[in-house]
């Protein structure tokens, strides 16, 4: 569910992930490709 919602956002955007433990929020504070 996480990289679903990462899809298409920037670093400095919020996201909030409905996982199964319950809904958790998230900011992108950094990209890095390996």
């Amino acid at each position: 569910p996480i990289a679903c919602a990462l899809i298409g956002k920037e670093v400095g955007d919020a996201i909030e992930v409905n996982a199964p433990g319950g809904a958790r929020g998230y900011e992108i504070v950094q990209v890095q490709f390996i």
